[in-house]
């Protein structure tokens, strides 16, 4: 299962023309832990860890084949639905830039910047109220 995420993450990411060995080594590294909540479809997955009254949006990857769908859509609605069942009062994530678009379409603004991501980059921190 494990591996299944990890090869739409990397077809997800490099859908946006990144270097594909980065990619591929980005995504081999990707990590399970077993405080991360994964929500998993047949062409994409989300994830969400909690810290306090925070959930974080750790992963939301979509296969490139099954974007504008409604799958993105739906899989960060069910992230969404995860935190509030998990007591958050917000959802916040580091969001590819290529996606910001797609995130305000969904309601979400931008919090902060990031510290510099593991590729060097400052990234929107964007995030949605989980409260009604």
């Amino acid at each position: 299962m494990e591996e299944r995420l990890r090869a739409i993450a990397a077809a997800a990411k490099g859908h946006w023309g990144y270097d594909p060995v980065r990619v591929a080594e980005w995504a081999a590294a990707i990590e399970f832990p077993p405080e991360k909540h994964v929500l998993a479809d047949e062409h994409g997955w989300a994830s969400v860890i909690v810290s306090g009254d925070v959930c974080r949006l750790e992963d939301l990857w979509v296969e490139p084949s099954a974007m504008g769908m409604g799958l993105g859509r739906s899989l960060f609605e069910r992230a969404a639905a995860l935190g509030r069942e998990l007591g958050c009062e917000r959802m916040e994530w580091e969001a590819e830039p290529n996606a910001i678009g797609f995130y305000e379409r969904l309601g979400a603004v931008y919090v902060r910047d990031s510290e510099p991501s593991e590729w060097g980059r400052v990234l929107a921190v964007m995030g949605v109220s989980l409260d009604g």
